[in-house]
């Protein structure tokens, strides 16, 4: 907070320049009130951010009136262009190589689609062109920040449609750049040609700056790192992030562009170099008072006047969002063979408005793109639909099951078999392994080494391939489906291994398994210890605990190191022994 010190006098010093204290005393109230709902939301199995929202809302000038926005406006500013470095840091350019091009494709259409079906209902409502462009832009983005730490709080991360949310999240995040560009742009004055020229002259902007902070952070933290190395001081990397940060949100307002857009850009290229670890861990502090400012500045934004007097175009254009965009990620998904169960549960899990839709809204308003009253319902919107997150995120995977067995009963969803038929009556004694991951593959080629037959289920056709490759039997199906488990007589098979990460699944597939052959050997994967039991009790003979199994091999481990040590120590002591 001592950093921020000399923003709050500079803010302050020329209506006052004794009272500066007066500004200060609402932002420890509006911290403390945030803590107390902060605390609370989490208690609720809400996001804390949530309560940060609340907190400015309760103190702000629409409700108790205990705090003047004027007061938090200046900090605020400084805490989102601070946030959204933090943010970059913390986005992983690796993460999504590992998702592949099909995380990339997906994401592009999802935003894309997204943009033209607002933009048609806007049209539709009597916004105008660019008004709709924006909102487009608005409400495609969903918040990563409140959907993944939802999704690890019910073990989904790793699930199906947890992977592929993660992967158009990811996409999204890096798209606030251009779509920032673009609502800038559609503020300029002009013909559209002058205005394309000037969005294209933006983006030769954004080229440049991309330039500069690649041979930044490539041959200038290199430098600090060297320093700063001999005296391992961690207060020099807090003030070289804030330099940073600064520095590039002033470079990027110089040049034209948004100075939170600077920053972000900025932390994107700094977090994949040699420093970033350490960078995350020296901010995360001062990510927390940021985090909670804004928020709380936005929650200012909200009037529950205008939600009351507006109640029904609210309530509207929530049930829009909640409907079009997750249709519009479902049919992206099935676009890319993902099953209708996971694309409708990813859909719904991202049926809210996200963070970054705030800095494309405020520039928006800014530049008069949109009014002050589609401002406030944007704003309204984000509040109710972030509230309402952690309840999409339960739905998601049975509102995708529900989907899913309605489709197949009017007939819209056929297997590709006939239910009831194998994939070969002779098979018998035979090892089903599902899912093809590290686990997977490891137990798969294990038996199969060992003289096995080794039938493969997997809903990923590149792992399906890898089986096939090395010589076993694979195919792309949903083991949780009856039928499915028929084709490969699981009826006769010696051994059903469940190798998926997520619990929810492995549990329907242990059931349907255990519905189609009683005597059936099933040994199952938990990957959090709270769910061993759980396993069991659904039908499982063994459950591997995977944080037990780890812990095991860290304790042998440390203990033929520790032994190993010892015993060269002694050896040690013999040898002096002998000299003597």
């Amino acid at each position: 907070m001592a950093l921020l010190l000399p923003f709050v006098l500079a803010q302050t010093a020329v209506a006052d320049p004794l009272n500066i204290w007066e500004p200060m005393l609402g932002i420890i109230v509006l911290l403390a009130v945030a803590m107390v709902l902060g605390s609370v939301a989490e208690r609720l199995k809400q996001s804390a951010i949530v309560g940060f929202m609340g907190a400015g809302l309760l103190l702000g000038p629409h409700v108790l009136e205990l705090i003047d926005q004027s007061e938090i406006t200046a900090i605020a500013d400084l805490g989102v262009t601070l946030l959204m470095f933090t943010i970059g840091l913390e986005f992983s350019w690796s993460r999504l190589k590992r998702l592949g091009v099909t995380a990339l494709l997906t994401g592009v259409l999802q935003i894309v689609g997204s943009m033209a079906v607002a933009l048609a209902v806007a049209m539709r409502l009597g916004f105008s062109l660019k008004a709709g462009i924006t909102l487009g832009a608005v409400f495609a983005l969903s918040s990563t920040g409140v959907v993944m730490p939802a999704l690890a709080r019910r073990a989904e991360v790793d699930s199906v449609h947890g992977r592929f949310a993660l992967g158009i999240l990811l996409v999204q995040d890096i798209a606030v750049i251009p779509l920032v560009l673009l609502v800038a742009a559609l503020g300029g004055a002009g013909t559209p040609g002058q205005v394309l020229m000037q969005t294209a002259g933006q983006f030769g902007v954004v080229a440049v700056f991309v330039v500069f902070c690649v041979a930044f952070s490539k041959y200038v933290v290199p430098l600090v790192v060297r320093f700063n190395a001999p005296t391992g001081n961690r207060e020099v990397s807090v003030l070289f992030a804030i330099v940073v940060s600064l520095g590039a949100a002033w470079g990027a307002q110089q040049v034209g562009l948004s100075p939170a857009l600077g920053a972000f850009i900025a932390a994107i290229f700094l977090g994949e170099s040699v420093i970033a670890p350490r960078l995350r861990g020296d901010v995360g502090p001062l990510k927390t008072v940021f985090v909670t400012l804004f928020f709380s500045s936005i929650g200012m934004l909200a009037d529950p006047g205008w939600m009351k007097d507006n109640l029904l175009t609210l309530a509207g254009a929530v049930g829009l969002l909640l409907v079009l965009k997750p249709m519009v990620i479902w049919i992206v998904g099935r676009a890319f063979g993902l099953a209708h169960r996971h694309a409708v549960a990813a859909g719904v899990c991202m049926g809210q408005v996200g963070v970054f839709s705030f800095v494309l809204a405020s520039s928006a308003l800014e530049k008069d793109v949109i009014s002050s009253d589609t401002f406030a319902l944007v704003v309204s919107v984000t509040i109710v639909t972030l509230f309402g997150t952690p309840y999409l995120v339960a739905a998601g995977a049975p509102a995708g099951r529900g989907v899913e067995h309605l489709l197949r009963r009017v007939g819209l969803v056929k297997t590709s078999f006939k239910p009831g038929a194998a994939l070969n009556r002779d098979l018998s004694g035979h090892i089903v392994v599902v899912g093809f991951g590290p686990a997977g593959r490891a137990v798969a080629n294990r038996m199969y080494q060992s003289g096995s037959t080794v039938l493969v289920i997997d809903l990923n056709p590149i792992s399906i391939r890898a089986a096939r490759d090395a010589g076993m039997r694979a195919w792309v199906g949903d083991a949780s489906n009856a039928d499915m488990l028929r084709q490969v007589s699981i009826d006769t098979a010696e051994a059903l291994v469940v190798t998926l990460p997520d619990h929810r699944l492995t549990m329907a597939v242990i059931v349907e398994a255990r519905e189609l052959s009683p005597k059936l050997q099933i040994v199952a994967r938990a990957r959090y210890h709270r769910y061993v039991e759980l396993l069991s009790a659904t039908g499982a003979n063994v459950v591997v605990d995977e944080e037990a199994e780890v812990g095991d091999k860290l304790s042998e481990t440390l203990r033929l190191k520790v032994r190993t040590d010892s015993e060269k120590d002694h050896e040690v002591i013999r040898e002096d022994q002998v000299v003597t």
